[in-house]
């Protein structure tokens, strides 16, 4: 293989929503991007699979979301809260969808791909050496090894991945924030059309809502500490789950099945770490976590890889506008997430103690605290417009 075909301006580790979406927005520019995943397309991924309605105006103007609507994507337009019998619900400002990963994941793969982004599914970086040019190792499924050359690396591979441990990044030694997640797809209940239902139970909570496919989706979070001991994997987790709580109880005993056991994921740390780490931008999950019970993750993923498309081209045209493009993205990387990471971390401390989480919902009752919470988790649907606008207008 020549070497200008290990060349790039950019190298995306990682091709979930945000690593894809940047990939996608670069290569539309005619940016010669190479997107890596250890992954190949379609493929599951433990996740809520709840694509929050401020990611929709990025994905309506990439000409993709009338591809999901088409595919059946579920409208969402109602929230419920559920604490041992004591339900709390309110409306969302505009509708959600509900989104297999498999669904989300491959079409924004092959959508960067369909514009000129170079795919290397089945890839996974092992190194990556800083340089006049960062090299970037990546070896294949058979064990065959890659130096890919760019003047700028993303990293877009989540919440965990070997290369933080690589790159030093503080928050991999972090063990009191440490959570894992599970996931089982079911076949759908008619009777949540439209609903996301959140469930409570002790240092932890699950999400229940529909996706394409005539799926319901249950997807988990839950301390480590709670299953360090634990024998019979997840379906014993939920088990015991059926035992602390009646609503829980009647959720599993009432659903069927579409998927042959749990899906479960790496650690989730919910710990500090930094959109910007030894020179690598950080998009998604690999610059920050907002916990999964906002339903802001995949959004997140969406929004900083179109705050990190400008500060890319920037860096790529050289001159005063490469000077200082990452501080300008890492400033504003914080600006649009740092009030939703905390507000998350209040709210998940709060559905992860039932009891707590009860007698609140016992003396609230109007749906503004809610719609509070939900506005503290998410874009403004104006700002995410005017960046959309902004960027695709330059074009």
């Amino acid at each position: 293989m020549s070497t200008g075909e290990n060349h790039f301006d950019v190298v995306v580790i990682g091709a979930g929503p945000a690593g894809s979406t940047l990939a996608a927005l670069l290569a539309g520019r005619g940016v010669r991007v190479a997107l890596v995943d250890r992954a190949t397309f379609p493929r599951d991924k433990v996740c809520g699979e709840f694509l929050s309605y401020d990611s929709l105006p990025v994905l309506d103007a990439m000409g993709l979301l009338s591809i999901f609507d088409d595919r059946g994507a579920e409208r969402i337009r109602r929230c419920v809260v559920r604490a041992r019998a004591r339900t709390y619900g309110f409306d969302l400002p505009s509708p959600a969808r509900g989104i297999s990963r498999r669904l989300l994941d491959a079409t924004l793969f092959e959508h960067a791909v369909s514009l000129g982004a170079t795919p290397l599914a089945g890839w996974g970086a092992d190194d990556i050496r800083r340089g006049e040019l960062t090299v970037v190792d990546v070896r294949g499924a058979e064990g065959e090894l890659r130096s890919l050359f760019a003047r700028v690396v993303v990293g877009a591979w989540g919440r965990w991945g070997r290369l933080d441990q690589t790159l030093g990044r503080a928050f991999v030694t972090n063990r009191s924030q440490r959570h894992f997640g599970y996931k089982r797809h079911f076949v759908r209940r008619n009777d949540i059309d439209g609903v996301i239902h959140l469930y409570s139970y002790e240092r932890g909570y699950l999400g229940v809502s529909n996706v394409e496919s005539d799926r319901t989706n249950v997807c988990g979070l839950v301390h480590a500490d709670r299953i360090r001991d634990l024998k019979g994997g997840w379906e014993q987790f939920v088990e015991n789950l059926s035992l602390e709580s009646e609503d829980l109880r009647d959720l599993f005993t009432t659903s069927r099945p579409a998927q042959e056991g749990f899906l479960s994921s790496d650690p989730v740390i919910f710990a500090a770490r930094s959109p910007v780490q030894s020179g690598i931008i950080m998009i998604g999950d690999s610059g920050g976590i907002i916990d999964p019970l906002t339903g802001n993750g995949m959004t997140m993923g969406i929004q900083s890889a179109l705050l990190a498309a400008g500060s890319v081209i920037q860096i790529l045209g050289g001159g005063r506008f490469a000077e200082g493009a990452i501080d300008r993205y890492q400033a504003a990387w914080h600006a649009w997430f740092d009030d939703r990471l905390a507000w998350s971390r209040r709210t998940a401390w709060l559905l992860g103690r039932p009891r707590v989480l009860r007698a609140a919902i016992g003396t609230v009752r109007s749906p503004r605290a809610g719609s509070f919470l939900l506005e503290k988790t998410r874009a403004r649907l104006d700002l995410v417009e005017h960046l959309v606008e902004a960027w695709f207008q330059r074009r």
